[in-house]
């Protein structure tokens, strides 16, 4: 059994890490990995974790009141009642849609306990609900959206030169029938 001294340096140290993931995450998903009868079996973890390490997540079983403190150290009010249960934290660090949708996939796809079963997140410093994290996982992806962007930002320069080069094809289309028109008749 370990000591004081150590269960205080543990603590410490789960205190230290969970504050570094909050601080880098850019959305922060709870869910809860038990449930009514079993909870997630640790086949089904490793299959969730390796799926968000593709869209540079995690996910990590936490304390409640370790993960409150860390919340209210950060200014973030109104996680308690997502906070009730045995809890995990999916913690993203880069695209937060893509890390709510890959949850919530696999939640789907866990038949017929669909866990983990998503409780609500922390966004940008503010608290959502589990409807707004179904929201939040419907948005596009960061990609998709530079790109929609790109093109918007492209569009009105590809109608100028379509505009400016539309003399000058209108030109050459008429000198070029102009030209069969004269080698037909000789």
């Amino acid at each position: 059994m370990p000591t004081h001294a150590e269960a205080m340096k543990r603590k410490t140290e789960s205190l230290d890490e969970l504050r570094k993931s909050f601080k880098e995450a850019t959305i922060a998903v709870f869910a809860d990995s038990r449930g009514e009868a079993a909870g997630m079996t640790v086949k089904m973890m490793t299959e969730l974790r390796k799926r968000l390490r593709e869209h540079k997540g995690e996910f990590r079983i936490v304390k409640n009141t370790l993960a409150l403190k860390v919340a209210r150290e950060m200014g973030i009010q109104g996680l308690e009642e997502h906070l009730q249960g045995p809890t995990g934290i999916a913690f993203g660090y880069a695209d937060p849609a893509a890390i709510a949708k890959t949850l919530l996939d696999y939640s789907k796809e866990q038949k017929p306990t669909n866990l983990p079963r998503v409780k609500g997140a922390v966004l940008e410093n503010n608290v959502y609900d589990a409807k707004k994290v179904q929201d939040i996982a419907s948005l596009p992806s960061r990609e998709v959206v530079l790109a929609q962007l790109l093109s918007m930002i492209i569009a009105p320069h590809r109608q100028l030169m379509g505009i400016i080069n539309a003399p000058g094809r209108s030109m050459a289309t008429v000198i070029d029938a102009w030209r069969r028109k004269q080698e037909e008749n000789s």
